[in-house]
């Protein structure tokens, strides 16, 4: 029953603004701390906090002072595998700066090393995996490699994030996940759910469309499409949100619910996220993402 995420693993530095500094306008900083992130490592550690049996692979680490507060963190999770997360000698742990403004909205400033190195998947690693759970960020080679040895190991396989019909990890998906808010602004189409029907045509998979807060629309391969309303709250900062919905989902389809069902656990654990600072730095409860599930239709 083991959950495989693979992907971003790093060092957040969260900085909380007034404002988004500008050209001799300085910002002023109400806080920061230091906090595991990554998308990964963010789903991985809220599912083991949970106390569901999870792994995490991706990116490597350094033996510098970051890297050891990764693994440091790490450790607090009897749940959590992290056996194949490897440390190079001499090698920069990849960090990245969020800058968060009043509204709970984020900036990133990335320090990742160029080439960054990543563990690549193996059979392994992939033993005893219930989920796969993909991010799409980075270099794309490893990720198509985990997602083919994950359909042959007849492994079931989770991704966010994928805009383009002719990707090739697309036809490997079982649950894709896409922000209605990226598809409108950065990929300039004016319809989400048609270039939902568009990939779903290609990739025979669930999609599930997410929109910072409004509607959630769940179209499924084989039903009818549902659209959930998440609860209501006042983010304090949105870093993360978007993997932790895909936590709570992957909880849903661990209990074998159907994917409209499970994408409710999803709203629940994404919208709860969106109350703390930090997007490791305070792990809510099972119990809590249970009672804010309570409230959704």
């Amino acid at each position: 029953m083991t959950i495989l995420c693979y992907g971003e693993i790093d060092l957040d530095i969260y900085l909380k603004l007034d404002r988004l500094p500008t050209m001799e306008r300085s910002a002023d900083c109400k806080d920061e701390f230091e906090n595991v992130g990554g998308a990964a490592a963010n789903s991985a550690l809220w599912l083991a906090n949970w106390g569901l049996p999870t792994r995490l692979a991706g990116h490597d680490l350094g033996d510098d002072r970051a890297g050891d507060a990764v693994r440091q963190a790490f450790s607090g999770y009897p749940h959590l595998d992290a056996r194949y997360v490897a440390c190079h000698k001499g090698y920069q742990t990849p960090r990245c700066s969020c800058l968060v403004t009043p509204d709970g909205e984020r900036s990133f400033i990335v320090h990742w090393p160029d080439p960054i190195r990543m563990t690549a998947p193996s059979a392994e690693m992939l033993q005893d995996i219930r989920w796969l759970n993909l991010d799409k960020s980075g270099p794309l080679p490893l990720r198509l490699q985990a997602a083919r040895m994950a359909v042959e190991h007849k492994i079931p396989v989770l991704i966010n994030d994928i805009y383009d019909v002719d990707n090739p990890i697309l036809p490997l998906v079982d649950v894709l996940v896409l922000s209605a808010d990226i598809i409108r602004n950065r990929h300039q189409r004016a319809d989400p759910g048609r270039l939902a029907v568009e990939l779903q045509a290609v990739g025979g998979c669930d999609v599930i469309i997410t929109d910072a807060g409004g509607d959630i629309n769940v179209l499924p391969r084989n039903g009818e499409r549902a659209t959930i309303r998440p609860p209501a709250v006042r983010p304090l900062d949105t870093t993360g949100a978007g993997d932790i919905f895909k936590s709570g989902l992957l909880y849903g389809l661990l209990q074998g619910l159907p994917v409209s069902q499970a994408a409710r656990w999803g709203a629940a654990s994404g919208s709860l996220m969106c109350q703390f600072a930090g997007t490791t730095e305070t792990l809510a409860p099972l119990s809590a993402v249970e009672a804010l599930r309570a409230t959704i239709d």
